[in-house]
């Protein structure tokens, strides 16, 4: 009865997420090209025709680039809203859908998925809760700012995996063209790191043990010792203690959770 996540890649290049519950997995997110997505599917010891489905926060193409393929080659299930699946109609030829039913609720692999709505300039982009034996992760992975029904997404979860995007200065000296920092900048763009310090705090102001991932990390204008640096702060001035602070890595498997070993870190605090 483990819960295992495995951040197989995460940023503008690509996004996949993947979560084990016992015997089962399901994949959130396929933002690489499918044979990629297969060999770090297999190197974790997972057939990708075993998946239980293919999970879509949104259609943006770091996101979905690889599903289609994943899906109609192994015959999985590619899960999303209804306006996600319409967004990505045109590429999704033979491939089995199943749109989230009521509340963007869904039972897959045993895993219990609730969907929350978060702003981003997409159709009608969700973040997820998933739940698995009393265990529960949440992600919220592009939003271009948070609200209450972003906090109440979060709020219960044991792993958050939530996007800190880009350093604001750095963004603005960063060579992209003006309305590309405009877009990111904006409601529905994407969060900075002082953003993000702010919604975990929020969220975590408890104090219970648990683990945040920032994620979806800008090349140009951010980098992993700025992103911990930033929202460690916020949170040390917020006073919350017991959130164990990780960066999930640009194009590459990096960090995993296991709920087995967060058991053990509790019993020892």
């Amino acid at each position: 009865m483990t819960l295992t996540v495995t951040a197989l890649a995460s940023g503008s290049s690509g996004n996949a997420l993947l979560v084990q519950a016992g015997e089962s997995a399901l994949l959130v997110d396929c933002g690489l090209a499918a044979r990629t997505v297969e060999r770090h599917l297999r190197t974790r010891g997972v057939d990708p025709a075993q998946l239980a489905a293919v999970l879509l926060t949104h259609e943006h193409g770091d996101h979905s680039q690889g599903a289609p393929a994943l899906c109609r080659k192994h015959g999985l299930p590619l899960v999303a809203n209804g306006p996600t699946l319409a967004a990505l109609a045109a590429e999704l030829a033979d491939v089995r859908t199943q749109a989230l039913g009521d509340n963007n609720r869904a039972e897959l692999g045993g895993l219990v998925v609730e969907g929350f709505a978060v702003p981003h300039d997409a159709a009608a982009p969700l973040g997820f809760r998933l739940s698995y034996a009393g265990w529960t992760l949440a992600l919220a992975v592009d939003l271009g700012g948070w609200d209450e029904r972003v906090v109440e997404g979060l709020a219960e979860a044991d792993l958050l995996i939530v996007e800190a995007n880009h350093d604001r200065e750095r963004l603005l000296g960063a060579p992209y063209p003006w309305g590309i920092k405009q877009r990111i900048l904006s409601p529905l763009g994407h969060l900075d790191n002082m953003s993000t310090g702010e919604l975990l705090a929020r969220v975590a102001r408890e104090g219970r043990a648990r683990t945040a991932w920032l994620c979806h990390l800008s090349e140009q204008a951010n980098s992993p010792a700025i992103a911990l640096r930033a929202v460690g702060a916020c949170l040390r001035q917020a006073r919350v203690s017991h959130l164990a602070l990780a960066v999930a890595e640009r194009g590459r498997p990096s960090v995993a959770w296991c709920s087995a070993e967060q058991l053990r870190q509790q019993t020892l605090w």
